[in-house]
């Protein structure tokens, strides 16, 4: 009788769960959502986007002095005339030849660089002791001076990193061009790059004349590789001012005209075939821009187009040389005579290059200045059962001449029936790697569960968190105050009466 009592007992209680289990797989009720996805209208754009960091600039050029102050009054009538994003301000030094810059002369630079700020442009800043071609005679005599200005300049630059973007020279050479000059040899440009980049602040790009000098700072033939790219190292930071940009073969002495020979010291320059394609690698990762200059055949424009492309051009100057900017604007944009394009050259797409079929050719080196970020296409996938996840995709093409070299914030708001807000999620993506001619496809994933029973939409925008400023997409659909339509969609819950049945078994659909 114990020996039944003992079995009998394990056993009822085994079938009494089995019951209880059986009941469960015949009776569940399962929650489920049907969600259906309507993708919005991505048409391509061509009109020009006044976007920060990037296009066409003006220069203008103020002397600190303690005897001839800059006029105030007359630079906010300048500041209200110009219209770009960008702006060049040359600040000489040539009254402080032998000591420090004086606390007016500071103070004269905070008051130019708060008048553009509160204008809300960004700010490219050359410092350069010589307007005339004469450097040498308004230079210091001592590199010790150079480098004490630079301090102290960097102790203003470095409270208003929001609006200064770069940085072009090390303070010497004839109009800040790194030539001409007692500080141009080999050592004393590493002293001076090397200086200037210790003192100010990471998130500032800087500029030097050529890739020879690039090379010679940072002791290396090559390009930045990838890894390291937006780092806020040196050679992370440096990029071109090419200012005799398409003026002839050699670009006005930036190029040699003979085949790159590496040499220990990290002298020389390459052919223009050569720099190109080094300026073609670097500045994915660094900014490059300048003048065009002097009529010539390297600067027609499918030549121009050609080559600002490959050296990744984000800005240039709208006031010299006339000559080879009138020349563009007298020439037509034809996607069939763009061979880079016909070739898949980092380029852009037939939909985009359709929309600027006919437009002068300044216009559309205006427009590719930089980036331009269009969206191209959405995608939405979810799990009906288990975990009512969703799955946003997003694919974007650049199809300007660079990337954007500062990173942007991607934000996603999904927006009830009713307009008001669901949920804002900032994209797990990094603007810095769209790089031109490219498309990138990035995901968001969405909890549908916590949404509830509705329509929706969802909108995008890419903000600059430095300027809180908005950046325009280069495609048709209109902007509101939450962003441009990557799509719509309708979430519908429902319950099914469904067998349990264990997680890994395939679930059968509605």
């Amino acid at each position: 009788m114990k020996k039944f009592l003992l079995l009998a007992v394990p056993c009822l209680l085994f079938a009494l769960s089995g019951i209880q289990a059986f009941g469960v797989y015949l009776f569940s009720l399962h929650e489920y959502y049907t969600v259906s996805y309507q993708p919005g209208d991505y048409a391509p754009s061509s009109r020009q986007l006044n976007n920060p960091y990037r296009g066409w600039y003006h220069i203008y050029g103020y002397a600190l002095s303690d005897t001839q102050p800059p006029n105030m009054e007359e630079i906010q009538k300048t500041i209200a005339k110009d219209e770009n994003q960008l702006v060049l301000l040359e600040i000489n030094l040539r009254d402080y030849p032998d000591c420090d810059i004086s606390p007016a002369g500071i103070s004269q630079l905070e008051s130019l660089l708060l008048a553009w700020k509160d204008a809300g442009r960004q700010l490219i800043l050359r410092f350069l002791y010589d307007w005339n071609g004469k450097a040498k005679e308004s230079e210091p005599k001592d590199i010790s001076v150079i480098k004490r200005h630079m301090e102290q300049t960097a102790e203003v630059i470095n409270r208003h990193t929001d609006c200064v973007y770069l940085m072009q020279g090390i303070y010497v050479g004839n109009y800040g061009e790194m030539n001409n000059s007692d500080y141009i040899s080999r050592e004393n440009v590493c002293e001076l790059a090397n200086h200037l980049a210790s003192v100010i602040d990471p998130s500032v790009f800087l500029s030097v004349r050529t890739p020879e000098h690039y090379r010679i700072i940072n002791r290396t033939n090559e390009p930045l590789p990838a890894e390291d790219a937006f780092s806020g190292t040196a050679a992370a930071r440096i990029g071109f001012y090419n200012d005799g940009m398409l003026g002839s073969e050699s670009d006005l002495g930036t190029y040699g005209d003979s085949p790159f020979a590496p040499t220990a010291d990290y002298t020389g320059k390459g052919t223009r075939s050569e720099e190109i394609a080094f300026q073609n690698t670097l500045c994915h990762y660094v900014p490059n821009g300048g003048e065009a200059v002097l009529d010539n055949a390297y600067n027609d424009f499918p030549n121009a187009l050609k080559d600002l492309r490959a050296m990744h051009v984000s800005y240039l100057d709208c006031g010299y040389d006339l000559a080879v900017l009138d020349k563009w604007r007298n020439a037509t944009y034809h996607a069939a005579e763009d061979t880079e394009r016909a070739n898949g050259v980092e380029s852009c797409s037939d939909a985009e290059a359709g929309c600027f079929e006919g437009m002068d050719g300044y216009s559309y080196i205006g427009a590719h200045l930089g980036y331009r970020y269009a969206i191209v296409s959405s995608g939405f996938s979810f799990d009906t059962f288990r975990s009512a996840k969703a799955t946003l995709s997003v694919t974007m093409e650049n199809n300007g001449f660079s990337v954007g070299y500062r990173r942007f914030n991607s934000v996603i708001t999904i927006l009830k029936a009713d307009g008001s807000i669901c949920d804002t999620i900032i994209a797990d993506t990094d603007n810095r790697t769209w790089k031109n001619g490219e498309t990138v496809t990035w995901d968001v994933p969405l909890d549908i569960h916590a949404y509830g029973n509705g329509d929706f939409q969802i909108r995008y925008r890419l903000i600059d968190p430095a300027t809180n400023r908005r950046i325009s997409l280069a495609n048709e659909t209109a902007f509101t105050s939450h962003g441009y339509l990557i799509g719509s969609f309708t979430i519908t819950k429902n319950l099914q009466k469904i067998s349990a049945i264990p997680e890994d078994s395939e679930i059968p659909q509605p």
